[in-house]
């Protein structure tokens, strides 16, 4: 089978990989019109914990989130994070060639078999992932989990792979595509802005004492407010009160991105390319089913035909390896001081690509 070659753009030499792709994606979907899945697959990545009784290591998603997508129409499918050497510092991987081989070797064939994807939610991203030195209230990054979901969201952008981003999934999607955040938004929140409001519980967190607010809509046409409220309701402008919980927000758009909602005093709560949205989303059905249809749609493509541009794939993700290590912040990270991490080579850097 020839890639592309009906549209002729694989010939292009002014034509980038993701623009190939995408106008593959596009025309594979046009000509297909059949479900190739009753439950189309949708990926969620499995960060490492502990189970309450005795400590014992697990890795898990989050259950509300597995039975929303079950609920929804498709297949929740559960990817371990898992650190590939004991001992081994993750960042390595943006260097080391044969780290990065391996690595590729797990994700690649998972990534090829999915219909969609969930970022779920979850502790804070390393700063350094967007040119930040760590603040002082920032919590200890998980590192193979940033690497891990660093490359599974630059996949899942290159390969037009339907996405949804919630709480830390999302601003993870705005950092690998250019983005910054605020680290403490308590802390960092800017004093010429409108006044904060309430986006964590203070002292324990529980279901009872989670801070909720009001969703400001930008756009009635969207597709957050048609996905959330339907066809029905587009004259409103408000989502009632949602749960949040939350660290960290998006202090700076990724170019080509959009704000589509925004907490009343300027948070943005939800961005579009593809749909993404920061409040808990257990019980907000309309996004898990919107993304289920797009995931169903996007099953009907022959994956095997990504196969020859297996290695332009890989060159890709290199090239994005590449331009973060390029930061002022890698002088910091050669210490081997922040969060007790071990002396390292690497510098960390987040750069567009776009």
């Amino acid at each position: 089978m020839s890639f592309l070659g009906p549209t002729g753009i694989q010939d292009r030499e002014d034509a980038s990989l993701s623009d190939r792709l995408a106008l593959w994606i596009v025309e594979q979907q046009q000509q297909h019109d059949f479900t190739v899945r009753t439950r189309p697959r949708i990926g969620i990545l499995a960060p490492m914990g502990y189970a309450r009784d005795g400590g014992w290591p697990i890795y898990a998603g989050d259950a509300p989130t597995a039975y929303a997508i079950l609920e929804a129409g498709g297949f929740p499918t559960l990817i371990p994070t898992l650190p590939l050497i004991e001992g081994f510092d993750p960042f390595h991987l943006l260097s080391d060639a044969r780290a990065f081989s391996l690595l590729f070797g797990l994700i690649w064939p998972v990534m090829r078999e999915l219909d969609g994807l969930i970022l779920a939610g979850g502790g804070d991203l390393y700063s350094c992932l967007y040119g930040q030195t760590p603040h002082p209230q920032a919590e200890t990054p998980d590192m193979w989990r940033d690497v891990w979901e660093r490359y599974v969201a630059l996949l899942a952008w290159l390969l037009c792979i339907p996405t949804l981003g919630i709480c830390r999934g999302m601003q993870l999607m705005n950092v690998v595509l250019g983005g910054t955040l605020y680290q403490d938004l308590q802390a960092q929140w800017p004093k010429e802005r409108s006044a904060l409001l309430s986006h964590r519980a203070r002292g324990r967190v529980s279901s009872s004492t989670w801070s909720t607010h009001p969703i400001q809509v930008h756009c009635p046409e969207n597709r957050l407010a048609l996905a959330v409220r339907g066809k029905g309701e587009l004259d409103r402008h408000t989502i009632d009160p949602v749960l949040s919980m939350h660290h960290q927000a998006v202090e700076t758009l990724a170019p080509g991105l959009e704000m589509s909602a925004s907490s009343p005093d300027g948070v943005v709560e939800a961005f579009e390319e593809t749909a993404s949205a920061r409040w808990h989303l257990t019980w907000s059905l309309g996004l898990f089913t919107a993304l289920v249809e797009a995931s169903r749609s996007y099953a009907t493509i022959p994956r095997e035909e990504l196969e020859p541009l297996l290695d332009e794939i890989k060159g890709w993700l290199r090239q994005q390896d590449s331009e973060l290590l390029q930061l002022p912040t890698s002088s910091v990270l050669a210490t081997g001081k922040l969060h007790g991490r071990q002396p390292t080579e690497l510098p960390v850097f987040i750069g567009r690509y776009r």
